[in-house]
């Protein structure tokens, strides 16, 4: 009886290392246009070759192995996984709402299982990482983060700034004056001087944040310029970068001078200030709105006339921005500022950001490496992932279409998604051979 119970555990666990095998097959993609991201080209009739969770080899020439997995898209298209760096998954915010109400009727448990639902739908949508900047509590967004590294989760890897530094307003208004400190302390953390500055970057690095995020002018006020030097010079020291909710005016000029990294926004910078940026290395994520989202919200709202030429002319200023941004040599990088609640997926609500940048002008392959490798360059992550070349994480999007020459539907028909050599997501219909 014994050594029949031993012969049954050894079938038992040959069967499994037999089943281990078959999964870790090596994956080989065919697919009629890639965007390489380096060369910023669609590149035509590639092959890349998955093994584990890396890329092994890319290019038109390379060999298929015995037993490997092939998925082909004969007139399809693949990216680099797609990198949102301005999400704010902890968040859901009304049309008609103010910001701080969604922390008000929310538990952190909910906003946490809201938010697991949401990464889903990015992960779906072909963004393989995110940057969640805040407007999360007290670092929900770190718990989400960890519930997706240890696998109970599926979504994108996130990148997380836990609460944001700001002054006592942060950025709600219109709040009722005796519960003005108490709500902004919920979902920020408010500075107080140069020295709580430092404690305040100390306490971020202690929790394990990966960026941290000031509102350099929130809805009366700003934080002081000795304060932001403060936490940059303290988040540099602790090899953080710092980014910067601003929009213009006189509080982007001291974030600039205070030497933070990034401007997240920036909708108003004049042709001095991107010049300073240029020169100091200072990325821009433009979080812009597409043709598209405007109406969106617009029909959600039950407006009754959606006018598209004066959408068109409202977003002029921003079109301009983008372009002087670009011709100085700015770091542009992709990031949508997606929270509001509309009826389309979180996912695809991120997408629209990357639409509007080239009906802003831009090539569509400048908006693919705004939010493939320039993105990763911002996470610091651009020897990891952003890029489709060997030595890096398997995070590609498959799409049916092309991307070239048809990009606004294109960017919706995800045929699959893979996550670190894994199929996370697959169209249905779509098979390996």
């Amino acid at each position: 009886m014994v050594l029949k119970s031993r012969y049954l555990i050894l079938f038992c666990l040959l069967l499994l290392v037999k089943q281990s095998q078959g999964q870790d097959r090596p994956l080989v993609i065919e697919a009629r246009w890639l965007y390489d991201a380096e060369q910023n080209r669609f590149l035509e009739n590639q092959r890349i070759l998955i093994s584990g969770n890396q890329i092994k080899a890319v290019g038109s020439n390379v060999d298929v192995p015995s037993g490997a997995k092939v998925i082909q898209l004969a007139a399809g298209s693949v990216s680099p996984g797609l990198i949102d760096l301005h999400s704010h998954i902890l968040t859901n915010q009304k049309l008609s709402d103010n910001l701080a109400i969604d922390s008000w009727i929310n538990s952190p448990a909910k906003r946490v299982l809201r938010g697991a639902g949401f990464a889903r739908e990015y992960l779906q949508a072909g963004f393989t990482a995110i940057r969640d900047l805040g407007n999360s509590g007290y670092y929900l967004d770190q718990e989400l983060a960890n519930a997706i590294g240890r696998g109970q989760v599926e979504g994108p890897q996130m990148f997380c700034s836990g609460p944001i530094l700001s002054a006592m307003d942060g950025q709600f208004y219109q709040l009722p004056f005796e519960s003005r400190q108490q709500t902004t302390s919920q979902e920020y953390r408010v500075i107080r001087g140069r020295s709580d500055a430092i404690e305040a970057v100390k306490e971020h690095v202690n929790n394990g944040v990966h960026v941290i995020k000031i509102v350099a002018f929130g809805e009366r006020l700003g934080l002081e310029l000795e304060e932001m030097k403060a936490i940059v010079e303290t988040a540099h020291a602790h090899g953080l970068k710092v980014t910067a909710h601003s929009t213009g005016g006189p509080g982007l000029s001291k974030a600039i001078a205070a030497g933070v990294d990034g401007i997240e926004h920036g909708y108003y910078i004049p042709d001095s200030l991107l010049r300073k940026m240029a020169q100091r290395n200072i990325y821009l994520v433009p979080t812009d709105p597409s043709m598209n989202s405007i109406m969106i919200s617009q029909k959600a709202q039950k407006e009754t006339k959606i006018d598209s030429a004066a959408i068109r002319k409202e977003l002029e200023p921003l079109r301009d921005r983008i372009l002087r941004a670009k011709k100085a040599k700015v770091l542009l990088a992709a990031g949508s500022d997606a929270y509001f609640d509309v009826p389309v997926s979180r996912g695809n609500a991120a997408k629209e950001s990357i639409i509007a940048y080239v009906e802003e002008g831009l090539a569509v392959e400048d908006a693919l490496q705004m939010s493939t490798l320039n993105a990763a360059k911002v996470l610091g992550q651009e020897g990891t992932m952003g890029v489709i070349k060997p030595g890096r994480a398997a995070n590609l999007v498959l799409f049916e279409g092309n991307l070239k020459n048809d990009f606004k539907k294109t960017m919706f028909d995800i045929s699959m998604v893979i996550k670190d050599g894994k199929v996370v997501y697959s169209k249905a219909g779509l098979a390996a051979n």
